[in-house]
């Protein structure tokens, strides 16, 4: 397996660094690793072995203040799991490389690698079964509010008070959701970690 990105583990920050330059999203960030729910089922899942996980994210980003939270909480719990992130727009060459199925490069990125280094896998922005409740709910929220200016547009397309509406929904609509999409998380990520070595490829692209 590569070892590209264990490479920038030793130059990544741990999460406190990454808390203390924080300047978007902090306080939402802190709360929900300290809030985030953890079943013993998960923990079994992440236990048995050493697992680094390195993040490639921005502050800005909402999927990142809703999905790295809650892995830097298991690593909190588990002595055998790290976190470790990196800024993507300072490591867009390795960044690069971890990208959506559109071509898109999405934050964050988690990328699991094992105590050794070796990449176990990747999950790119979010669950696939979060894009799939997210696309659904942008739909409806379109056709009951059709009288905002240009609603059915792409969000970078939208008059800004659409925009505005359309990023508090979702945002609402993130919160109702938190805990549900948190277990899908981990079950997207220990999916992942049971693996074969002679499937891991595969199932990251």
């Amino acid at each position: 397996m590569t070892r590209q990105a264990a490479s920038y583990w030793d130059s990544a920050l741990d999460a406190g660094a990454y808390l203390s330059q924080m300047t978007q999203n902090h306080d939402l960030f802190e709360q929900r690793i300290s809030t985030t729910d953890i079943s013993d089922t998960e923990r079994a899942a992440f236990s048995d072995r050493q697992l680094r996980v390195l993040a490639l994210t921005e502050d800005f980003c909402g999927d990142s203040a809703q999905f790295i939270p809650p892995v830097i909480r298991l690593a909190e719990l588990l002595d055998n799991v790290e976190v470790r992130l990196l800024l993507r727009d300072q490591h867009r060459d390795l960044a690069s490389g971890y990208v959506r199925k559109d071509g898109y490069q999405a934050i964050p990125v988690l990328i699991l690698l094992t105590g050794d280094g070796d990449e176990i896998g990747y999950l790119v922005e979010r669950p696939a079964r979060v894009n799939d409740e997210l696309a659904a709910e942008t739909r409806r929220f379109a056709t009951e509010n059709s009288h905002l200016a240009g609603v059915n547009r792409t969000y970078d397309k939208m008059a800004p008070e659409t925009r505005a509406a359309v990023r508090e929904n979702a945002d609402r609509f993130r919160i109702a959701n938190q805990d549900r999409w948190t277990r899908w998380l981990f079950e997207d990520l220990a999916a992942l970690v049971t693996l074969p070595a002679s499937e891991r490829a595969d199932a990251a692209d």
